[in-house]
């Protein structure tokens, strides 16, 4: 190769190099902004369908049943949409709470392989239906929403047997 050919071949060379280099400064940010957006929109899923499965946990054995846990019960569709067993157990069980009279017991069976599909998905492998079905709740809770009953009871008993309401301002001594 003669020098003029291997000065030529230099150049070209160089301008290949110019050219990788260009597209890669282009192109590198681009990536990274693209790689964080889908990273990002996977985290924001994964943290809604973590959001979700929390509050269904932290509710299963409300009574009554929270609004809370009712509207996680209605984003179920939405957040778990990729996970096709989990929508299909939530049409189950959905189909088993529409039914008059609900089967109870059915309805449980159903709502602890919902818990327990949900948390596959979310890795938690080792949560058995046993684990899902435990819950605690202390007994003032118990004790403080019988009286709840009881004094709406009584409170709507004299309310409906009264014609009305007699108010006279209190007198006090001042005025």
């Amino acid at each position: 190769m003669t020098p003029d050919q291997l000065a030529l071949a230099q150049l070209d060379l160089s301008k290949l190099q110019a050219w990788i280099t260009a597209i890669a400064i282009f192109l590198g940010p681009l990536a990274g902004v693209l790689f964080t957006l889908w990273f990002q929109r996977r985290k924001d899923r994964r943290d809604a369908q973590q959001r979700l499965f929390l509050t269904l946990m932290a509710h299963r054995r409300s009574n009554p049943p929270t609004y809370d846990w009712v509207n996680s019960l209605n984003l179920i569709d939405v957040v778990f949409a990729n996970h096709r067993t989990v929508v299909d157990l939530w049409h189950q069980y959905y189909d088993l709470l529409a039914q008059e009279p609900v089967n109870w017991h059915l309805a449980e069976s159903k709502y602890l392989d919902l818990l327990a599909a949900m948390g596959g998905v979310l890795g938690y492998s080792k949560l058995s239906q046993t684990d899902i079905s435990k819950f605690y709740s202390p007994r003032a809770h118990g004790n403080q929403a019988q009286l709840n009953i009881e004094t709406q009871t009584e409170l709507l008993r004299v309310l409906k047997s009264t014609e009305r309401m007699v108010v006279e301002p209190r007198v006090t001594d001042g005025t």
